[in-house]
Parts: structure tokens; C-alpha cells; sequence
């Protein structure tokens, strides 16, 4: 066997061992509830090391994702025309009014001082709070309440948001929207009033806090 096929054997071989890895990371960030293409996208970087470096410098990968996805949004046709409309942050929607994420971290509960009221007795005083992440993400945080936090129907002690997530904390449920158009949050927010949901809720099922 000369150098040459060699070598050919090796390449087929590392890109075997790198296909491996990234559908590995794909099924991987499924299951924790992130984003797989993101996190696949970033890891291809780093060629045979893509697992290990996503499992040992996650926010390194999670970089590398999110310059790929600005530099795809920006060759995606049609990208320029949907520039023109104006852009919102990130909201949350609360008995169909937005409320807009404003500052590092916002507190949800029942107590007042919350920036975030939810009035009901399911619903612990300091409940959670939605903190924004060195990458510009948004983060649910249970600050061990009764009654749990939850996303769409997941109980979670910490979960990154993405748009349309069904937040539940207690029995009350809000809608996280992420930062996008003026357009596309009004049209979520008027199909909100709409389709409200109304659950039929049973509070002796919750402990009050």
C-alpha cells in the first residue's frame, strides 16, 4: 500500500470519525433542549476534535454557532427586504400584553417588587427570573420554588429560551418571544388573544408559597 492510499484511508476515516461525532452532538443537544443545529454548525470547526471541544469549551462552540448563523442570515435570500422592519427585544407575553425584557435579569412572582407579577397563589413570591447570557440569549432560573418552573411542559431548574416557549410557573403560563420584527410579535400576540388557552386548573393540586 503506497503513501498515497494511505493517506486517502486516514481522510475517509477522520471524516467518518467527524460525521460520527457531529450526529452524536446533534441527538445530544435535542435531548437537553438546545438548539442541535447551532450547536453542530460550531462544532464542525474543529474537525475529528468537535466532541471534545463542545464538551470541554461549550461556549466556544456556542460562539462559533452564532457566527454562523449571522453570516447564513445574511446570505439568505430575502434577509435584506425583512431588515427594513423594525426591530423589538425580547418580550415576554403575559394574559396577551408584552412585556419587554428590559435590563440583565428580570424577577417573576407573585410578591410586587417582581418586575414581573403573576398574582396567583401557585405562584411563589420570588418565583424565577430570566437572566440574559454573555451570548445575548435569555435563561430561565428556578429559584427553588414550590410548584416548580416549567417549559413547554419540561420541568426545568434552568433552561435557555428560545421564541414561542411556553413558560409555566406554577399555574400561571406566559409566552417568551424573542427579539424580531415589530410584525411578527404583533401577529403572535393578537393570535395569543385569539386562542387563549384556558386550562381547566385545580389550585388544591399546587402548594401556595
Amino acid at each position: 500500500m503506497d503513501g498515497q492510499t494511505v493517506l486517502t484511508v486516514v481522510f475517509v476515516a477522520a471524516v467518518l470519525i467527524w460525521l460520527g461525532q457531529l450526529l452524536w452532538l446533534f441527538r445530544m443537544a435535542e435531548s437537553q433542549r438546545l438548539d442541535p443545529f447551532r450547536t453542530v454548525s460550531g462544532a464542525a470547526f474543529f474537525f475529528v476534535l468537535a466532541a471534545p471541544v463542545a464538551m470541554g469549551s461549550p461556549a466556544l462552540v456556542d460562539r462559533m454557532g452564532g457566527f454562523v448563523e449571522k453570516v447564513v442570515a445574511k446570505l439568505a435570500p430575502g434577509s435584506e427586504p425583512a431588515a427594513v422592519e423594525q426591530a423589538v427585544p425580547a418580550r415576554l407575553l403575559v394574559s396577551g400584553e408584552q412585556r419587554a425584557i428590559s435590563g440583565p435579569r428580570i424577577r417573576l412572582g407573585r410578591y410586587p417588587n417582581n418586575e414581573i407579577v403573576l398574582d396567583h397563589t401557585t405562584v411563589s413570591a420570588y418565583h424565577a427570573e430570566i437572566v440574559q447570557r454573555p451570548d445575548g440569549r435569555h435563561e430561565i432560573v428556578d429559584n427553588e420554588s414550590r410548584n416548580g418552573t416549567r417549559v413547554n411542559g419540561a420541568l426545568v431548574t434552568n433552561q435557555v429560551l428560545r421564541d414561542g416557549d411556553l413558560i409555566t410557573l406554577g399555574a400561571a403560563s406566559i409566552h417568551y418571544l424573542s427579539s424580531s420584527s415589530s410584525g411578527s410579535q404583533a401577529a403572535f400576540s393578537n393570535a395569543y388573544r385569539e386562542n387563549r388557552p384556558r386550562p381547566a386548573v385545580d389550585d388544591e393540586y399546587y402548594d401556595a408559597r
